[in-house]
């Protein structure tokens, strides 16, 4: 209740959604309600559950829709994430109660599990990350009890678990699947035929589902995901590779700062993972190998051969099951006032580090100002349909929910845009910027959206277009000076663009000589 409670302060603490890709999801889940898809090809279940209770809210409360999406996009993520704590809880407390511990080290893990910073710095930005994050955890648990006893109702738990993620997040899913292979590995090796004979269909059954729920997503929802997902699992070193250059380390290097966060996960499992291992022989076969999987996979993730953009997203998944070996170590810790005073350090240093959060509250990545000036743009765009605007990561949602046109990062601008559409038009951010410290991840892969139309307007290619060479996602377009300016306030300036950039351009002169 204490997270439910910190997440809402957070997201109805703002008239808008907190984040970089706060109003992705609003403008998700309203292309659901008016046309039934989503506007940009993504995991569908967390939109889904979004436009299920707006149109609830919309039918049974008489709220507007606008205002019914707002609630149901910020009612979902206030209510759904903290749910991670019970699975966790649950699975802890078992540990707990084979050495004849109490409830302490079990709760720490919950409360860590849903309330420490990391979680509260997802609130409105990555919600399909924060939801999936509750199905790895009830996998955990129910891979745990199915491991001790593999009876056909607690396979149906892991599968119906692993169906939920793979039609949530990629990312989670992804490390879910290498974490699988790492437990049933170890599983598998320890045990008799008998054990593999019992196993096997489960296992067989549990790959069918994948291939079928990635096969649905391939098909109707979004194909460019599953190419990543399979891509990074059969070339493991292309994917690590982000050829990130300036300060970081050249192209296939790997950056020693970010060793850093690895110490602190490795310091997370190795006590559990070395445990586990010593007493491999005593421990039952689910222990070992859930703990095993779990801890491996923690170390793979988080390494520093990652570019930072992947690392930050990997260190969020990787939170869960480092906490859940790393409880598990501290459970090993035979002197109770050691443990207890462990367990209280990790959790002042977890926990208390939300209070920053808190006391900043949550903001949109547009001040309120910029908001209303945004909004005001609409008597320039006469066809919002026929209307493509540009704008920078995460303005380009406020664009599209306020003023229901099509919208493209820069560095998804093409030449045909200009034949495409009645008007293609620039927006500047002169201030009110808020940018938050935080991964991307709410939008979709590739060089940026295109798409959230209106009603009726067609549906956006399934591959977004390569980046125009040498363009920020996260700066706006630059406008020519032959623009057609609309609009140039405080906060904002507009511009109608007659004919593609000189660099846009020369890419156009070389496609038509």
């Amino acid at each position: 209740m204490v997270a439910v409670a910190a997440r809402a302060w957070l997201l109805f603490g703002t008239d808008f959604v907190p984040g970089v890709n706060g109003a992705y999801y609003l403008v998700q889940a309203r292309s659901l309600m008016e046309r039934g898809v989503l506007g940009i090809p993504d995991m569908p279940l967390t939109f889904h559950l979004h436009a299920a209770l707006a149109w609830l809210l919309s039918k049974v409360g008489g709220i507007g829709q606008a205002d019914a999406i707002l609630w149901a996009v910020k009612l979902c993520d206030a209510v759904l994430p903290p749910l991670v704590a019970w699975p966790v809880f649950v699975l802890v407390r078992r540990w707990a109660k084979a050495r004849g511990q109490g409830d302490g080290v079990p709760l720490a893990a919950a409360a860590l599990a849903c309330f420490a910073w990391p979680w509260l710095r997802m609130v409105g930005e990555l919600q399909k990350n924060s939801l999936a994050l509750v199905w790895l955890a009830l996998l955990a648990m129910a891979l745990h009890r199915w491991l001790t006893a593999p009876t056909p109702t607690r396979g149906v738990a892991v599968l119906a678990c692993l169906l939920l993620l793979g039609l949530t997040h990629i990312g989670v899913l992804g490390v879910t699947v290498v974490m699988l292979v790492l437990v049933m590995g170890v599983f598998l090796g320890r045990r008799n035929f008998v054990s593999w004979r019992r196993v096997l269909p489960w296992l067989v059954a549990g790959v069918l589902l994948l291939v079928l729920a990635g096969a649905l997503v391939l098909w109707k929802y979004d194909p460019a995901r599953i190419h990543r997902l399979i891509t990074a699992l059969t070339h493991p070193a292309e994917f690590s590779d982000d050829g990130l250059q300036g300060p970081g380390p050249p192209r296939g290097g790997i950056n020693p700062l970010r060793g850093l966060p690895y110490l602190g996960f490795a310091a997370a499992v190795l006590p559990g993972l070395g445990v586990a291992w010593h007493r491999r022989n005593h421990l039952p076969a689910a222990d070992v190998a859930l703990l095993t999987g779990a801890a491996l996979t923690v170390l793979v993730i988080t390494g520093p051969w990652f570019g930072m953009d992947k690392a930050m997203r990997f260190y969020l998944i990787a939170l869960l099951p480092a906490i859940m070996v790393g409880a598990f170590g501290v459970l090993q810790i035979p002197s109770p006032w050691l443990r207890r005073s462990l367990t209280g350090m990790v959790l002042l240093i977890g926990i208390g580090s939300t209070l920053t959060t808190l006391r900043r509250g949550g903001s949109a990545i547009l001040s309120d100002a910029a908001m209303v000036e945004l909004r005001s743009l609409a008597k320039h765009v006469a066809q919002p349909e026929r209307t493509l605007i540009s704008a920078q990561h995460g303005v380009e949602w406020w664009t599209a929910w306020l003023l229901h046109t099509r919208v493209a990062q820069a560095s998804a601008l093409q030449p045909d845009d200009w034949q495409r559409y009645d008007s293609v038009c620039f927006l500047e951010i002169k201030s009110g910027l808020q940018m938050p410290f935080t991964p991307g991840g709410g939008g979709p892969p590739g060089a940026g959206p295109r798409g959230f139309g209106p009603p009726g307007a067609s549906l956006p290619d399934a591959m977004p277009p390569q980046p125009a060479a040498g363009v920020n996602p996260m700066k706006s377009a630059a406008i020519p000076a032959d623009a057609e300016v609309l609009h140039d306030s405080v906060c904002l300036k507009f511009a109608r663009i007659a004919k593609p950039p000189s660099a846009i351009q020369a890419h156009l002169n070389k496609q038509n000589p």
